[in-house]
């Protein structure tokens, strides 16, 4: 189990804008929603940002259906795609925000998964290879052992103070090849000047 399920609980309204807020997603980004439930953070993320390439994961094959409709009642079925599968075999390798309203175990199980390098560049040293930005909104737990950039707090009913946490972590997406041919260079650089002397 990775997201609260005995109830179903859904992302309150505020928690989406704060979200929407911390994010600031651009059009190039690609969001991803693990257990988007209904997709109202989808929905909200769409008509508040110019991002046009949002996923959901859903699990449930009735909240994933019910996620659909949703989408195609707001008219953003053309950015908005909702796959029903476990979050644990998708891959997230092309996406550059992630929304998570997870239990402490599915955020200890999805962390490897959204950070994962890919298999062909595990034998590259590490400073040869090209990092890029993702961003990260947890609602109600944080990632155990990893200082968020920003932790706010929203009413989710009266009285009650809920936590979001931002994070931003630099993924590995490829060979940086620039850096590739500097210390090939380098290296016949060198060679030479040790002919030389």
């Amino acid at each position: 189990m990775l997201a609260p399920r005995k109830t179903l609980w859904s992302t309150p309204s505020s928690v989406s804008s704060l979200a929407s807020s911390l994010l600031s997603p651009l059009s190039t980004d690609t969001i991803y929603d693990v257990g988007c439930g209904d997709a109202r953070v989808l929905i909200h993320l769409a008509q508040t940002s110019p991002c046009l390439n949002l996923t959901g994961i859903e699990i449930d094959e009735s909240r994933a259906d019910q996620a659909r409709d949703n989408v195609k009642k707001a008219k953003l079925n053309h950015r908005i795609t909702i796959l029903n599968e476990n979050a644990l075999y998708v891959d997230y390798s092309s996406c550059s925000i992630i929304f998570l309203y997870l239990v402490p175990r599915g955020l200890r199980l999805i962390k490897p998964l959204i950070l994962s390098v890919p298999s062909y560049l595990k034998y590259y040293p590490s400073v040869l290879l090209k990092r890029k930005k993702l961003k990260v909104v947890t609602y109600m737990s944080g990632f155990v052992g990893e200082v968020p950039v920003r932790e706010e707090r929203v009413e989710a009913q009266k009285g009650s103070g809920w936590p979001v946490f931002y994070y931003e972590f630099y993924k590995v997406v490829g060979v940086d090849w620039l850096r590739v041919g500097g210390v090939v260079l380098f290296g016949v650089w060198l060679s030479r000047r040790e002919k030389l002397n």
